[in-house]
Parts: C-alpha cells; structure tokens; sequence
C-alpha cells in the first residue's frame, strides 16, 4: 500500500534523532502548517515552476503541487539522503514533472526561474557570512535568512515565495540586513504569526516563535494581510487578521517590523532615543573575565549584577545566588566598570510564555560597579559614553517599562527570546519629566502590584475616569 504524504512526513520525522535535530535545528513541516503555508500563493490556472529549498520529506512541495494547475512542475533540494528520498517519494505522488537534488542548497545554482519558492528551512544561527545576489551582498546571521536569501534570488519576475520562519528576522541589530535587503527587493504580501509555539510543530520540541512569511517579486503592494494570532487548526481565511500598510509597520532607520498597529495611546510619545535615553549592553562577558571575578568584597573592588540582582522592579546586592557578586580592582583595565548613579537595568532574555517580557529594575549605586552582559542598562549617556540618569528619571523609566501596556507593545515587536537595546530604543516612552512625576505618584519597590503600576500610569495620562 502507497504511503501517504503525512504518513511519509510523520515517519521520517520520527526517525531524525535528537543530535540530528538540534545540529541543524530542522522541523519538519506537519501537514496543517503545509495547508496554510501553500494556501497563502495566487490561485492561477496556468502551470507554475514550484521549487522547494531544503526539502525535507517533501510535504511542502508536494502540496504545492497537488494545489497548482496541470502540466506544474517542481524541484527539490535536500542535502540528507534518506530525507530526499522521502521527498522522491512523496512528489511522484502528485506530480508528473519532479527533480529532487541530493545537495546542499548553497552547492546548487539557480536560475531566477520560479514561479512558487516554498521552504522551512534550519533555523540554526551561524557566524555572520555575505550573500552574493544581484544587487549587491548582504549579510546573514542564521541559516534560514541564507535559505531565504536564496530563494528570494531564485524567484522570477512576479514569483511568490511562502517561508515558515522563525519572527526573529522582524527586529534586533544582528538581522538589520537583511531586512533592509528583503524589503528592497521583494513586496512583502502576507504575515501570519502562530499564537502558541506549541501547536503548530507539537511533535518537534520547536522553541521558536514561528511564523509564515509570503513575499513576492514585484513592487511593494498597498495592503498587506496580516495574521497576528494565526493557529493552524483552522484555515487561515476564517482567522481574525487586518490590511494594512507597510509604512505603518515599520519603524526606525533599522527597519523593524511589528506584527500590530501600534495602541493609539503611545502615538503622542516619542521614542526613548528621541528622549534622550540611550540602551546599552552590560559589559562584563564572565567567561572572559573569570579573573576579575570574586565571591568575596575585595578593597577597591566593585559590586557585580547579574540578573539574580534583580528583584521585583528594584536591583539588590549582594544576593545568595551561585554567581560571584564582586569584581576585584583588576577589572578596571578590562573597560567593563560603570560610573555611579540611578539606572534602570533590563533582562536581556525572556520567553513568550512569561508575565513580562520586559523585566526592569532600578539600580542606585553610590559606587562605580559591572553589570553582566546579559543585562541591558539604560542611561543618558551615547554608544561609547554612559551618563547615569537623574534619579527621578531612572525610577519611573522602570515604572513605565514594567506596565501592562509596553509589555503589549514588546510583544507585538519581538519575537525572539532576546530583549535587544536596539528595540528597546524604538519603544515609546514618556519624557523625563512625566518620568520624574511618575516616580512622585509610585515609587518604585520590589512587591508592588502589577494592577497598581498601570493603574497609576493610566490616571497620570488620563486614559481613564478619575472617579
């Protein structure tokens, strides 16, 4: 008995050992997320060239087939064997015009001559590399922008292409390039977001927020659909989505994109750089100053922060922890040491799943001290000078980023786990002055209420009755 598309797929993702999963972050495509992917293409009654790029079983490209026209034909690459042999298998089914090219994609040329470019590539990040295209190089940091990239380049005049990705590509400084290339280059046409990164790969152990992405090659068009909350249990045309414009998505000279019109209530506030705020990394990396480090207060020493400092929305130290809580005075040499004064420090990492995905804290040092990298600090300083913030300012600012209404504005921006400074210089932010009454109205403390933190900002700006 003929197996069939699914069952092909479901096997061989049973087969793909765990190391094999996570060299090269592959998840193989289940059928309700292929429905949805290729459903996103132009219906056309003509015969289309289909390519799938890093095939896998070949679930994608075979139901992109079954849905074209007649006389359709597809190629696939698929660098692991028995995978494009299970691609072999699962296109003959449905096409009669089928080539399957055991390579690597990058060992393959191609001509930009498809009509349909279909993919879920590995996610796998890798050292920065530039991609020679058409119009110049751009840089990658991930293998599935190098995927894209490459299937961007392999599109004909017109062509669509539909690629299941992870978010993380719409915001942070490491994929500024490409994003910038991407949208010079192609229309971005569709985005549908999955609510829950549990449902669509439940058989994977896939952590990333996944989206699909459609693209074309054509000039930007006007309306772009946009799928905030997608699941792949029901067909994508019966879900909550909206037309909007690409101008209203991005923001800033980086391009990042967010997924939803941004809350109406932050359009009067500029952004924390326009305010004078600057977001910088902490400069400590531990493994690389192990020497410095110290569990033990040493003479002319300086405290050290990680994100265990943080408790509530205030910064404590020492704390019992398992990390070292002091550097030694060698660590002035090591240009990791910030000055004294008022900061507001923010986690750098945090998943969907968590209350807040920003977490901020304030810090009051009468003393010079570190933060860990894995801290943001905000300041009012540049890049290469950090300035403390005036006390007040540094007390709302963590205030403000720990309301209900910037964690709605982070979350419709960031996908990734990372809480980049480069997105956060984006955020809408009140001015030092609103801060500084802000702090007057709610100090802030490390058990204070979620209810009261947007309660206390909303009768500040008067988004509600004051009874």
């Amino acid at each position: 008995m003929t197996k069939t598309i699914v069952q092909i797929r479901n096997e061989a993702a049973a087969s793909l050992s765990p190391e094999e999963q996570q060299q090269w972050e592959q998840f193989l495509t289940p059928m309700p997320v292929a429905q949805q992917a290729v459903g996103l293409f132009t219906s056309t009654v003509a015969p289309v060239r289909i390519l799938d790029l890093g095939s896998g079983s070949g679930i994608l490209g075979a139901v992109s087939a079954r849905n074209s026209a007649s006389g359709s034909s597809v190629v696939a690459i698929e660098q692991d064997s028995a995978l494009a042999s299970c691609s072999e298998t699962s296109l003959q089914q449905v096409c009669s015009d089928v080539e399957v090219i055991n390579r690597s994609v990058f060992d393959v040329f191609l001509e930009p001559e498809f009509d349909r470019v279909i993919l879920n590539p590995p996610y796998k990040k890798i050292s920065p590399v530039s991609i020679a295209t058409s119009s110049g190089s751009v840089k990658v940091t991930n293998l599935y922008t190098a995927f894209l990239a490459m299937a961007i380049q392999s599109l004909a005049d017109g062509g669509e292409c539909v690629a299941i990705i992870p978010r993380s590509w719409m915001n942070g400084e490491y994929f500024k390039d490409f994003r910038k290339w991407m949208l010079h280059e192609c229309s971005l046409d569709a985005l549908a977001v999955y609510g829950s990164r549990h449902d669509h790969f439940r058989d994977m152990n896939i952590l990333q927020e996944i989206m699909l992405l459609k693209i074309s090659k054509r000039a930007q068009i006007k309306g772009i659909e946009v799928y905030p909350d997608a699941t792949p249990a029901i067909p994508l045309e019966k879900q909550q989505h909206e037309t909007v414009k690409l101008d209203s998505m991005l923001m800033g000279r980086d391009c990042i994109l967010r997924v939803q019109q941004q809350d109406a209530r932050l359009s009067g506030f500029e952004t924390m750089t326009d305010q004078g705020l600057w977001v910088s990394t902490g400069k400590l990396v531990w493994f690389r100053n192990r020497d410095v480090l110290s569990a033990d207060e040493q003479q002319d020493g300086h405290p050290l922060y990680w994100s265990d400092n943080q408790d509530g929305l205030m910064t404590v130290h020492p704390v019992q922890c398992n990390r070292e809580q002091w550097v030694t005075r060698e660590a002035d040499s090591h240009n990791v040491v910030l000055p004294a004064g008022s900061y507001c420090l923010v986690n750098r990492f945090s998943s969907k799943e968590q209350h807040h995905r920003i977490y901020a804290s304030y810090l009051r040092s009468d003393v010079d001290f570190v933060a860990d990298n894995k801290l943001n600090y905000v300041h009012q300083g540049t890049s290469r000078r950090t300035v403390p913030l005036d006390d007040k300012v540094a007390q709302g600012l963590t205030v403000w980023l720990s309301s209900s209404i910037v964690d709605e504005w982070y979350r419709q921006v960031s996908g990734s786990t990372q809480v980049n400074a480069t997105d956060l210089r984006q955020l809408p932010c009140p001015s030092r002055m609103q801060l500084g009454m802000l702090a007057d109205r709610l100090p802030p403390d490390n058990d204070v209420s979620q209810h009261r933190i947007d309660a206390t900002i909303e009768r500040l700006f008067s988004w509600v009755q004051v009874s």
